[in-house]
């Protein structure tokens, strides 16, 4: 077995476990603490009243971003050896996606910003505020719901199915993912058409299973990491190659 090539599987797997964590709990702990103001119908002027709590639920949107984009990269050497066209598109896919995250949060201080303006003017009954304000927050729950939730699914449904055909993970681990993966893109379809309300209980529902799991993928790779065999196996091959 090549140290070194195992060693650098063990860092991966370690760095891509905590970019797991640190690109899930940290936002929805945030959503659960200073959300309201934004899900509230009345979040043109409440957002100006929690200002503070709205710019840290902005930052910690770009934090997601940042840490999902380099979930992509950390992977890149461990699927580079089984294919090295999927691991770029694995890299392209979640960059994409923190790209799109990070301008998700940016929208939301915008909205802020305009809340702002909204209460300095007195709150009028009918002026352009409402209008301004219901279209971004129209495009930024588009954006939740689709501009950087489907780069998400391509890229995660690129590694789940490399690590079930390469058995890098356990097969139920992969497999766990791929079913998360199909439920999340349900739930966020039946919202962006009116279906559902947009991160209503029904579509939370839907989204538990891919967040239940990965964080016991996040676990997995920070204990165990990757098959330790397959690791050895491949590298091998390039060895020999």
């Amino acid at each position: 077995m090549n140290a070194y090539s195992m060693s650098n599987s063990r860092k991966s797997a370690r760095i891509t476990g905590i970019l797991f964590i640190l690109g899930t709990v940290p936002v929805m702990v945030a959503m659960s603490l200073w959300g309201q103001s934004v899900s509230s119908p009345d979040y043109l002027s409440l957002m100006a009243a929690y200002s503070n709590e709205v710019l840290l639920l902005a930052l910690s949107g770009m934090f997601m971003g940042l840490a999902c984009a380099g979930i992509g990269i950390s992977m890149y050497s461990v699927l580079k050896p089984h294919d090295e066209t999927l691991a770029l598109g694995v890299v392209g896919f979640r960059v994409m996606e923190g790209t799109l995250q990070v301008a998700s949060a940016v929208s939301l201080a915008v909205l802020l910003a305009l809340s702002q303006e909204f209460v300095k003017a007195g709150s009028p009954a009918d002026s352009f505020f409402q209008p301004a304000a219901a279209a971004i927050k129209s495009v930024r729950e588009w954006m939740s719901n689709g501009f950087y939730l489907f780069p998400w699914c391509m890229g995660a449904a690129i590694y789940y199915t490399v690590f079930y055909r390469t058995r890098l993970l356990p097969r139920w681990l992969s497999a766990w993912g791929l079913l998360g993966l199909l439920l999340m893109l349900i739930g966020a379809f039946t919202a962006m058409f009116g279906l559902i309300e947009a991160f209503s209980p029904p579509q939370m529902l839907l989204m538990l299973p891919i967040m239940l799991q990965e964080m016991v993928l996040a676990v997995w790779l920070i204990v165990k990491g990757f098959n330790p065999s397959v690791i050895a196996s491949q590298s091998a091959k390039t060895e020999t190659n």
